[in-house]
């Protein structure tokens, strides 16, 4: 039987095959990881294609007008 291999990020035990693919996370502590990654990637995008885009709260900035 082969030994679990263990979440460098959690500690919790997963699959060994995972680990022999290259994964050094459980399957939560990767989804978690691509889903931050895809963010950022996604977030880095849309602001290339906006350039000239607000990039900070609206209403902040609407609360601070002169009256």
């Amino acid at each position: 039987m082969e030994k679990m291999a263990e979440c460098i990020e959690c500690g919790e035990e997963y699959n060994p095959r995972r680990l022999a693919l290259g994964y050094h996370t459980c399957l939560e502590c990767g989804d978690r990881t691509a889903r931050s990654a895809i963010h950022a990637r996604n977030s880095a995008a849309l602001r290339a294609m906006t350039p000239n885009h607000y990039a900070g709260d609206v209403t902040q900035s609407l609360d601070k007008r002169p009256d």
